[in-house]
């Protein structure tokens, strides 16, 4: 099993130095450049309907809670108006029993002056509270003519309420094929950049190149970000277009804080066995002459242009001779960004 990963991670390799070879550095660049723009525009995507996604899971809660009130009110109207009705409709019937029962025993019965005075008067009573039923009857009536339509609103939020969650459903499934969609496209875009990686460090190597960086070790370049890299046999020139740290390239002491009026500032740094590093350009220093320094501390930051795009010159020199600084940088840190142009 161990060798089968061992024979399957060699292949990859030889795969992927095979399509560097075959590249050429703009067809790779172009590629890069295609596949980061397709990643970019899947997590606008992704992140479209998740602001979607957002805001219907808002309407759905407060959808849900208008309609836990609304049938809070059917439950407790149902209740009251089945609980009226019977009562109302109970005293209706004893009053019509009264009103049939006076009319059935006072033909049996002798009627003089008195009883008819007082059966008028309770006859006129009873009609008024069999009107007061009646009207009582009719309100709530009325009341479940209201009650329908409330009980018409609730169907209208569940059906909305449906209608919401189905949208989000189909969003949710959505955003999972943007997430599939994603997960491929950086593994494609992961791919070509390790091709643009090593398309653009394979440009530095050679023979003299692997002795150099024997003899005088690695230096991690002073820019973390750039546009380009431009190198002739000695130095190396960064371009760049965004403010960021210069960092010291390896430790050391600073023995030079100064400035060339035709290259911008300058700094220049002591490692020791008689190898020095110089950064100069446009950049505005921020250390003291004397200082010693670390790998990766900050010299300075670098200062941008009004037109055009600017520069940061680096070079490494020993027993004051310019050496081909291009094969002692980094290659992981080289390899990050940018292109490498070697000029003539």
């Amino acid at each position: 099993m161990e060798l089968k990963k061992v024979i399957i991670f060699f292949l990859l390799v030889s795969s992927l130095s095979l399509q560097a070879a075959k590249s050429s550095p703009n067809k790779v660049r172009k590629n890069l450049r295609q596949e980061k723009a397709k990643l970019s525009s899947i997590s606008k995507n992704i992140a479209t309907v998740e602001s979607q996604l957002e805001g219907l899971n808002r309407k759905v809660l407060k959808l849900g809670s208008s309609k836990r009130t609304l049938e809070e009110n059917i439950f407790t109207s149902k209740k009251d108006l089945l609980t009226s009705i019977s009562n109302l409709n109970g005293g209706k019937k004893e009053i019509k029993n009264l009103l049939t029962s006076i009319a059935v025993n006072t033909i049996q019965e002798e009627e003089g002056p008195a009883f008819l005075i007082s059966k008028k008067i309770l006859i006129s009573a009873l009609k008024k509270k069999l009107k007061a039923y009646n009207g009582q009857i009719s309100a709530t009536k009325k009341q479940q003519v209201r009650l329908a339509q409330i009980e018409q609103d609730f169907k209208l939020y569940e059906s909305k309420e449906r209608m919401l969650l189905d949208t989000i459903a189909d969003l949710e499934e959505t955003k999972r094929q943007e997430a599939q969609k994603y997960i491929q496209s950086k593994n494609d875009y992961q791919k070509t950049l390790r091709v643009w990686e090593k398309v653009k460090v394979g440009r530095t190597k050679n023979k003299k190149g692997s002795d150099l960086r024997k003899k005088l070790g690695i230096f991690q370049p002073p820019l973390e970000s750039h546009t380009s890299v431009d190198f002739k046999k000695k130095g190396v020139t960064f371009l760049f277009r965004k403010k960021q740290p210069v960092r010291s390239p390896r430790g050391g002491k600073v023995i030079h804080n100064g400035e060339l009026s035709t290259y911008g500032k300058v700094i220049m740094i002591d490692h020791g066995n008689e190898t020095i590093s110089i950064c100069l350009g446009d950049f505005n220093p921020q250390i003291q002459k004397g200082a010693s320094v670390k790998q990766g501390d900050i010299l300075g930051y670098t200062k941008l242009k009004k037109k055009g795009t600017s520069k940061l010159y680096f070079e490494v020199r020993q027993k004051d001779k310019a050496q081909a600084t291009i094969h002692l940088l980094d290659e992981k840190t080289l390899a990050s960004a940018g292109s490498l142009r070697r000029k003539s």
